[in-house]
């Protein structure tokens, strides 16, 4: 593994539009939606719990150790170089549960891991001396302390990102979260789109509009004070539906379908029945 220490948040920027373009930015959990934002809205910050299952080519795993709790920054520190007691355990259960977490992170990349962190912290020193120290059972160092210069060029190739946008689509199907579901075509279209496959891209976001009209369909339902207009949605749900069609996404076809069922007058709604819906219910059957 690579180590960078106070490394800037433009500095990183810089490294994942270039040399690191298309690696995957593990966070704590709580911590993603925070360094999406200050990452530009990049669309690969994964919190290391959403990403368990999922492999990577390239992973860094950001302030992971400055952003473990104060309260634990020491004992982390005693574990790390050797220090902890045989009551450990017991007075510092919640140390084992960081150390799950870590190896989840860590065993999400496949080739070329970096730890980073932007600032200075207790348990972070501990851990990138043991790291980078020589002498581990007589062999080097787990893991070497790079600048920013040394780090070689690890952007992904057309074909990996558009695989790695296929399995952020396919993904999407099979997630009820519609936020979640969002930000899973949000990455699929920026994969399509660092490969300039404009016809895939096209297709996430495409999907991605007929989610968000989902979710607000969903959100004004539960909205008292919102008064809904029947023949506008109808309308717009006839066009979505339409270019989802020609797009061949049948699949959000059916999901859309069934999110603006309610708001449908009885005669378009069986007319959509009795045609689009009922041609793509038996396609699939066929297909099986």
């Amino acid at each position: 593994p690579g180590v960078l220490l106070g490394i800037s948040i433009d500095q990183l920027n810089i490294l994942l539009g270039d040399k690191l373009k298309g690696a995957v930015v593990l966070t704590h959990d709580d911590s993603a939606s925070h360094w999406r934002r200050r990452l530009n809205d990049y669309k690969r910050v994964y919190g290391i719990r959403e990403a368990k299952g999922l492999e990577f080519k390239t992973v860094i795993i950001l302030d992971f150790f400055q952003e473990i709790p104060p309260s634990l920054q020491k004992p982390w520190r005693e574990l790390v170089l050797n220090r902890a007691g045989q009551e450990f355990e017991y007075k510092h259960p919640l140390v084992g549960n960081i150390l799950k977490l870590l190896y989840t992170g860590v065993t999400r990349c496949i080739e070329k891991l970096f730890f980073v962190e932007t600032s200075s912290s207790t348990a972070g020193k501990a851990t990138i001396r043991w790291l980078t120290q020589k002498g581990h059972g007589g062999e080097g160092s787990f893991a070497t302390q790079n600048n920013i210069d040394d780090i070689e060029a690890m952007s992904m190739t057309a074909d990996e990102f558009v695989g790695e946008g296929i399995n952020n689509a396919e993904l999407s199907q099979s997630v009820e979260d519609l936020d979640e579901v969002l930000l899973l075509l949000e990455r699929a279209s920026w994969c399509f789109e660092q490969a300039d496959s404009t016809d895939l891209a096209a297709k996430a976001r495409m999907q991605h509009s007929s989610v968000l009209f989902r979710r607000e369909l969903e959100t004004s339902s539960r909205d008292q004070n919102v008064v809904q207009n029947h023949a506008v949605i109808e309308m717009r749900a006839a066009k979505m539906m339409e270019s989802l069609s020609r797009e061949g996404l049948f699949f959000e076809v059916l999901n859309c379908f069934d999110a603006v069922r309610p708001y449908l007058s009885a005669y378009a709604s069986e007319q959509l029945e009795r045609g689009l819906i009922s041609d793509i219910v038996l396609a699939e059957t066929e297909e099986i």
